[in-house]
């Protein structure tokens, strides 16, 4: 939302969030391998996980506040898509992510991924939470 709408830096770039996090994949994390899935989940810092999504949340709520009603229907900037794509927050694998964001207008951009896309990864982490109960 920072890159494509508002077009400033992204939260994980601010006040050492990958430090906090304790992760080195700096990008959507579309494609990732199962070995490094593995390897964020098992590194990953847990307080730090909270403070970014807190911090992701409250500018996504700053971002939307400020548009003003006609932007919504505003098409995604080139510009934009290709920041993202030289920043590597998309890694190039992945870069099916960005076509389709480019097809978005900024209302569907608050639709998916900022809002629904939780939503989309939530009966998945349901059942490895149920898995992990069981194991114990």
């Amino acid at each position: 939302m920072n890159m494509l709408v508002a077009e400033t830096g992204q939260v994980l770039d601010t006040d050492g969030m990958p430090q906090g996090l304790n992760i080195r994949f700096l990008h959507s994390g579309n494609e990732m391998t199962e070995e490094e899935m593995t390897e964020l989940s098992a590194g990953i810092a847990i307080e730090g996980l909270l403070a970014y999504r807190r911090a992701v949340g409250r500018r996504t709520n700053e971002i939307i506040a400020s548009m003003e009603p006609g932007q919504f229907r505003q098409k995604v900037d080139a510009g934009r898509i290709k920041a993202v794509r030289d920043q590597g927050a998309v890694t190039e694998k992945a870069g099916w992510l960005t076509d389709y964001w480019s097809g978005k207008t900024i209302g569907g951009l608050m639709l998916m991924p900022a809002s629904r896309h939780n939503f989309v990864h939530l009966n998945k982490a349901v059942r490895i939470k149920s898995k992990l109960k069981r194991r114990r």
